[in-house]
């Protein structure tokens, strides 16, 4: 065992099962966050990349509160997540709905306005609060080891909610009649709309429900790591990835289980990559999928060009035979 290691480069096989656990951890992070960018991306089709700025608020306002007033973790988390909840949707109220109403091409608007509201939200809490990297603390922590490989309660605690919300999300689409609405206006927004589903309060819930899953992500990186003015730009494209990976309209438990996938061959990568370049893992599956899914359409365009290409010298036998 210990020359297969060393033929693959690895020092142990107890690293191995380290990476493994380590990257289901992170994996139910990026599941929370796919399954966040899925929902939305599927049901109303907006790029929210402003979604970056209210995970920052969640976690931000959840630490302001704790290290500012005393009030604890739980009642300063539920804050933040509300907080985040009413930016969320009061973004889409009265920024996409508007631009896209009217507009049979509503994507780029959304987008470029999305990326705006980003970058001013990260200016705006370092123009309030300053570039200080914030602490949340609160949450008991304990240290578990198992065969010398070591996880926290944190971690725990982390991937038993990532399991209850993808198994309640799950649940509220197929058992419930305001998942059958959401489910109706992703699959057909016009036929929703003509048996008397309101699509407009559909799109905000949504905001709503996804907000609130990305904050609990947003909570968990704020109390494992550090609460910074732009601590949500790399998560929500880890949401992006899974989220086009999987499937935008595929089961809450389909992403979640390639979120966890993800974050397994990532950490697996950092027994031969440096942590710094382990993100190219997931630059390489994003293009890998993108490419598995594109190639096959081009090169049935390709060979449809190709067969429709007229013969040279056909037509002159033609006339020639007549």
């Amino acid at each position: 065992m210990t020359l297969i290691a060393t033929f693959l480069g690895i020092d142990s096989f107890r690293e191995v099962s380290q990476a493994i656990v380590t990257g289901v951890i992170n994996g139910a992070a990026y599941a929370l966050l796919g399954i966040s960018f899925a929902l939305i991306l599927g049901v109303t089709t907006r790029f929210h990349f402003a979604a970056a700025f209210t995970y920052t608020m969640c976690a931000y306002i959840a630490a302001l509160i704790v290290n500012g007033t005393g009030i604890p973790l739980l009642p300063a988390a539920v804050i933040g997540v509300v907080c985040s909840i009413v930016i969320a949707v009061a973004i889409e109220g009265t920024v996409y709905q508007p631009l896209a109403r009217g507009r049979s091409e509503s994507l780029l608007p959304v987008f470029v306005a999305s990326l705006g509201i980003v970058i001013a939200g990260e200016n705006l809490i370092r123009l309030i609060w300053g570039n200080n990297t914030r602490v949340l603390g609160g949450f008991p922590q304990h240290t578990y080891s198992v065969g010398n490989v070591n996880f926290t309660s944190l971690d725990i605690t982390l991937v038993a909610i990532t399991v209850a919300i993808t198994v309640s999300l799950t649940l509220l689409l197929d058992r419930t009649v305001l998942g059958q609405q959401i489910r109706a206006v992703r699959g057909n927004r016009e036929m929703a709309l003509a048996v008397g589903v309101n699509v407009r309060r559909i799109y905000l819930l949504v905001f709503a429900i996804a907000t609130l899953i990305a904050g609990v992500a947003a909570l968990f990186d704020g109390m494992k790591f550090a609460v910074t003015p732009d601590m949500g730009n790399q998560p929500i494209f880890y949401g992006f990835v899974v989220a086009f990976v999987a499937g935008v309209t595929r089961s809450p438990v389909r992403v979640a289980l390639v979120g966890v996938l993800i974050g397994v061959v990532e950490r697996l990568s950092t027994l031969w990559l440096s942590e710094s370049t382990s993100a190219l893992t997931v630059f390489g599956l994003l293009f890998l999928f993108l490419t598995m899914t594109s190639a096959p359409a081009g090169i049935r365009q390709l060979s449809g060009a190709l067969s429709r290409e007229p013969r040279v010298g056909a037509p002159g036998r033609a006339r020639g035979h007549a």
